[in-house]
């Protein structure tokens, strides 16, 4: 069974707001299970509210947060799940379509190098007949007849 010492800072300001989303009625076997009783869930729960969890310094006054404000952080919890769920969603949607699009370049790289490559051997070719066709090139046929 934990004890106190044995929870860090986040872990108990995730126990706080798991305590808050547990139904009336069921909150002492919350408790029970994890090991913490209700004394230190109200420390721990003025910790969180405070914003000094890390500092471990419990302020002062005996503010008490009411159904409604529990309610409320309950209800953004739950939206801050939903919105991290969407957005490791959208996530992985992102690094599928950036998989396909690195597969598209590399494609269309290889055709441009391929386009390259034909462009340079028709250079070539194209180099190499020009100058052997210039010295292989026939006279006309009006040359000869018009030599006296």
């Amino acid at each position: 069974m934990p004890i106190e010492g044995i929870y860090t800072a986040e872990e108990q300001r995730e126990l706080v707001y798991e305590y808050l989303c547990v139904p009336h009625g069921s909150k002492g076997r919350f408790l029970a299970e994890r090991g913490v009783s209700s004394t230190v869930l109200r420390r721990w729960r003025k910790l969180v509210f405070a914003g000094s969890v890390e500092h471990g310094l419990v302020p002062r006054g005996g503010a008490m947060v009411s159904v409604e404000e529990t309610q409320a952080v309950k209800k953004l919890l739950e939206e801050n799940r939903a919105l991290k769920e969407q957005l490791a969603c959208r996530g992985v949607d992102h690094q599928q379509e950036l998989a396909a699009k690195d597969d598209e370049l590399a494609i269309q790289r290889r055709a441009v190098d391929a386009l390259g490559k034909a462009i340079e051997i028709l250079h070539r070719s194209g180099s190499e007949n020009s100058a052997s066709g210039a010295a292989n090139e026939p006279t006309p046929p009006d040359a000869h007849r018009n030599r006296p």
